[in-house]
């Protein structure tokens, strides 16, 4: 029997077909389909290397710190000032050189940059800091003053005044450091004026910051870094330390930044190859990661160490450690630091889970201003568990104007009225929640010949930002990684081509065999801006001695590379092509789909034999890979066996991704959360006890 149309059937029907055309819809609108990314244009990144440029030292080209310091201080001053906020980090050296003045079209400019508040204001205040503490004698009375003025009206946190709309950000773990030290400096420098934003005086500025700053000291002692092993973000926390250190009249603060520095460059330390820092990332660009070139520490480890070579006059880690007169590189980490084994492996853990239970564990609270430093530190604005606190701030402290706000306003304010903020995030899924570094597991496996390293397990199949997961290293160019982009720029844009992920693989490591399980979802995201359904490997051909293809089937198959005596082994499971236009011709491998396992596995001559001997060692291995399940019986390690499920297994026995501590290394084991750290090698010692305010170098005992 035919039921009649009553019109509440009519009405019902009508959502129904509205429903099924609105999922039609979306399902057509934010399908994505596997497709071929067009070449790309402009100058090639990186630059190529050319015989005349200065080459990469394996050994140190000086022996003593002082040494060093000089031909830095030498080379700095010879190169030209950038026309940008960092000029403060290039005048600053030359000053110290001799110029007994600061120009003033650079100190009007740098003064106007910093009050109007713009992003990165808080990079220039700091530079500011150190010209006032170190060289008060080369500013004329004019600027002097001038530069008085703007550090007593500058904004030193998100709650204070900002009614020109200034774009500071200052959430992120870096930006954190540099503004309460400089707030704390500032109000050291001017004790019992008033700073004209919020009508704090110096003292009570001091007051403000100091349990800011310890506290800030004391989340990276016991859980590391968010933005783990940055090379962009490390010269930031570098030289807001070093000004802690060399200008803070408290003796115990003072302290504790210099031990949490001597903890920062341990961890560069074990995690470097010859003086570049080749490893994973939190937050890195593609120039960082593409090559040494752009790797920003490696000045920072040729001023310490004598590796590498200097690139930057400018950079603010390098520049204020050249410039410190109170920080020193203890004896043993430089020793760690040249340490070159047959092989070396590090683990270590950074960063915590974004979980109620790990929140309550910790003291810690979601739904507070007083905690919101800790969450937003670790990316987490937008997280289902942070985002209603996010919201509520963006609107108490007038913050809608911001970039990375402003596209939430209106369905922030809809959603909170309505306590379905939390909902909306975790069903959305928008673009911010990829910004999360939540807890990370990484491991590092070291040679005279390549380094392999990696985020063990990371989020995998979530969204990514500027996180770089995995790297292959056997020189300053030799490098290979893979990632799912999540943008087709690389102009300085964040997320980039070569410095993203759109999704997060599944990765494991063991020694030098890593395997990468990809896994893309059909569909872009409502909230997302863009989606790609296909994996790209960075793997320069024209950096290596030798490449050589081996096919498996139906275009899948092995990519080798050899270096020196290091050797590079990279498995597609899917069809790949070269990409022959555009920038990326001769050193992209793409590979078309959105479930693809890549394989590497790193060798040496003086453990592998010939090239050749690797090539066929490998190619001729036994590989079975079905429905993402990984059976490779890898030369030399054994049976290994991963997929987008299940345990991590080598030769029968399970190989931990997790729950790793704060460091375990041949220098060291340290348990994570703690507050007490011995670093020893080669008959030196580092003692760092942070409850008891102990910093000792010395020799180690017996």
């Amino acid at each position: 029997m035919i039921k009649r149309l009553t019109p509440g059937r009519i009405i019902a029907l009508v959502v129904v077909l509205a429903l099924l055309g609105g999922g039609i819809y979306l399902e057509r609108s934010l399908y994505v389909a596997p497709e071929w990314p067009p070449p790309r244009e402009g100058d090639p990144q990186p630059v190529r290397p050319t015989a005349d440029d200065p080459e990469f030292h394996r050994t140190p080209f000086a022996e003593t710190f002082e040494e060093r310091r000089e031909l830095y201080v030498e080379w700095a001053t010879q190169q030209p000032t950038p026309d940008s906020r960092n000029s403060i980090w290039a005048e600053l050296m030359k000053i110290e050189a001799g110029q007994d003045y600061f120009p003033e079209a650079t100190m009007d400019w740098l003064l106007d940059f910093v009050n109007a508040r713009n992003d990165c204001a808080d990079f220039v205040v700091a530079g500011l800091i150190r010209l006032y503490y170190m060289y008060p004698e080369v500013l004329s009375a004019q600027q002097e003053q001038a530069l008085r003025n703007t550090l007593l009206d500058f904004q030193y946190w998100l709650d204070e005044p900002n009614p020109d709309k200034g774009a500071m950000e200052l959430w992120t773990e870096n930006h954190q450091i540099l503004i309460y030290t400089s707030e704390y400096l500032a109000g050291q420098l001017f004790p019992e004026e008033t700073f004209t934003n919020n009508g704090m005086s110096g003292v009570e500025r001091m007051e403000n910051a100091r349990p800011k700053i310890m506290r800030w000291i004391d989340w990276r002692v016991r859980t590391g870094f968010a933005e783990w092993d940055s090379i962009p973000y490390y010269p930031e926390d570098i030289a807001s330390l070093a000004n802690i250190v060399d200008f803070a009249g408290d003796e115990e603060l003072a302290l504790h930044a210099e031990m949490l520095l001597d903890l920062l460059l341990f961890d560069v330390a074990v995690d470097s190859f010859y003086g570049q820092f080749a490893t994973s990332h939190g937050r890195a660009s593609g120039h960082h990661v593409q090559s040494a070139a752009g790797d920003s520490m490696v000045s920072v480890q040729a001023l310490l160490l004598g590796l590498g070579r200097f690139q930057s006059n400018s950079n603010m880690g390098v520049v204020s450690l050249a410039l410190s007169e109170n920080y020193r590189l203890p004896p043993v980490i430089e020793a760690v630091a040249l340490d070159m084994p047959e092989e070396m492996i590090n683990y270590e853990r950074h960063s915590i889970p974004v979980t109620k239970e790990e929140a309550e564990r910790r003291g810690l609270s979601m739904d507070s201003p007083e905690d919101i430093d800790i969450w937003w530190g670790m990316g987490a604005f937008t997280h289902p568990l942070v985002i209603d606190q996010t919201i509520a701030l963006a609107g108490e402290w007038d913050l809608w104007h911001y970039p990375d706000f402003k596209d939430f306003e209106v369905l922030g304010k809809v959603l909170g009225r309505i306590n379905a903020l939390g909902l909306a995030s975790r069903l959305l899924d928008p673009d911010p929640n990829g910004t999360l570094m939540s807890e990370v597991n990484k491991v590092s496996y070291r040679t005279p010949d390549y380094m392999l390293s990696n985020a063990q397990d990371y989020r995998p199949g979530e969204k990514g930002y500027q996180q770089h997961i995995w790297q292959a290293t056997l020189g300053p160019y030799a490098r290979v990684f893979v990632t799912n982009p999540d943008s087709l720029r690389s102009d300085g844009h964040r997320p980039s081509y070569w410095g993203s992920h759109g999704r997060l693989p599944r990765t494991a490591q063991h020694e030098n065999v890593l395997v990468a399980v990809h896994k893309i979802g059909r569909y872009q995201g409502l909230l997302e801006a863009r989606h790609f359904a296909f994996t790209h490997a960075y793997f320069p051909r024209w950096a290596f001695d030798e490449v050589v293809e081996v096919p498996v089937d139906d275009g899948s198959g092995w990519v080798f590379g050899c270096k020196d005596d290091g050797y590079v082994a990279l498995y597609s499971h899917l069809p790949y092509r070269w990409q022959d236009e555009g920038i990326d011709a001769d050193q992209e491998i793409i590979a078309l789909g959105r479930e693809n396992v890549w394989i590497t596995q790193m060798g040496r001559r003086a453990v592998d034999g010939d090239f050749e001997d690797f090539v066929a060692a490998v190619s001729n291995a036994p590989l079975a890979v079905d429905d993402l399940q990984v059976n490779y019986k890898a030369p030399g390690v054994g049976e290994v066996e991963f997929g987008w499920e299940g345990p991590f297994m080598v030769d029968g026995q399970e190989v931990s991704l997790r729950d790793y501590p704060r460091w375990e290394n041949p220098y060291t084991q340290a348990a994570f959360d703690s507050r007490e750290f011995l670093i020893r090698h080669n008959g030196l010692e580092l003692h760092l006890d942070f409850d008891r305010n102990l910093r000792y170098l010395g020799q180690e005992e017996n």
